[in-house]
């Protein structure tokens, strides 16, 4: 690949990693133009596509059956991180067609915890346990 192309393509690695179809037309453009240059990038990125596609989906059932093709695709690509991420969803199918099924996420849980670790590390030193306490409470509220 010429230089000129290579520098074009590290300026330009937002157009990439942002959603198809949040781009707009140009911008669309000259997506589809970087993607012509390169299989694997246009392949990479036509799976990571698909499977933003899979998870926005409102039907389970399809959202199963695709999974499973995703999965195989992904198997198949010949891209090492798309092969062990594939590898990753195949042994943990079961908790992420829950998480499609259900919609539950332990993501406020996490965010809890997180606000507690802040506090514990904002309050180092704090000898009244009853007013740490308390502000853990206030603070989770």
């Amino acid at each position: 690949m010429p230089a000129n192309l290579r520098k074009y393509y590290k300026r330009s690695r937002k157009l990439i990693l942002t959603r198809y179809s949040k781009l707009k037309d140009e911008n669309k453009k000259a997506c589809d133009l970087m993607l012509l240059y390169n299989d694997d990038l246009r392949l990479a990125h036509c799976l990571r596509e698909w499977f933003y596609e899979i998870c926005q989906s409102e039907k389970y059932s399809y959202q199963r059956i695709a999974f499973w093709d995703w999965v195989k695709a992904a198997e198949k690509s010949g891209i090492p991180a798309f092969e062990k991420c594939a590898k990753t969803f195949r042994n943990w199918s079961e908790g992420i067609l829950n998480a499609f099924k259900y919609k539950y996420t332990n993501g406020p849980t996490e965010g809890y915890n997180n606000k507690i670790k802040v506090l514990k590390r904002i309050s180092f030193g704090m000898k009244n346990f009853k007013r740490f306490r308390t502000r853990i409470i206030h603070c989770s509220i």
